[in-house]
């Protein structure tokens, strides 16, 4: 059975994920728990559709890779040692909260979102939840 790597969350538990897409990129966060399952996702900005794990982030992979080269253990004083760092990261919070109209999910991005990335549903089906800091295009 393969090792599950518990990824870090922003302050209201939720984890980011990058769209796979190279022309798109777009950043945005879903619930911790959706990313160890077998969910698709839709980018919320391009609309493009893959398994939740396509979505993950580069400073992710990184400390995974790290926590698997450490064995989960980071070496407590790396500056005598030629053993690699461990590489940490900090979950950046997103500036807005949605909700779905469709699916009930929240989800976080910092730009007045295209779909769902949920269930894919358009722009009129999502709303601001709380107070959002939309970033000008």
């Amino acid at each position: 059975m393969a090792t599950k790597y518990k990824l870090k969350t922003d302050p209201v538990g939720m984890v980011g994920r990058d769209c796979p897409r190279q022309s798109c990129k777009a950043y945005f966060k879903v619930r911790e728990a959706d990313v160890y399952g077998d969910v698709e996702l839709t980018c919320p900005n391009c609309g493009s559709q893959a398994n939740v794990k396509k979505y993950t982030t580069e400073e992710q992979i990184k400390y995974i890779n790290s926590l698997i080269f450490h064995h989960n253990e980071c070496p407590v004083d790396f500056n005598y040692s030629k053993t690699t760092p461990c590489y940490d990261y900090v979950e950046r919070p997103a500036h807005c909260t949605f909700s779905c109209d469709s699916c009930k999910n929240k989800f976080g991005y910092d730009a007045k979102p295209n779909y769902c990335p949920y269930c894919g549903a358009t722009h009129e089906h999502l709303h601001v939840d709380g107070t959002c800091e939309l970033k000008e295009p």
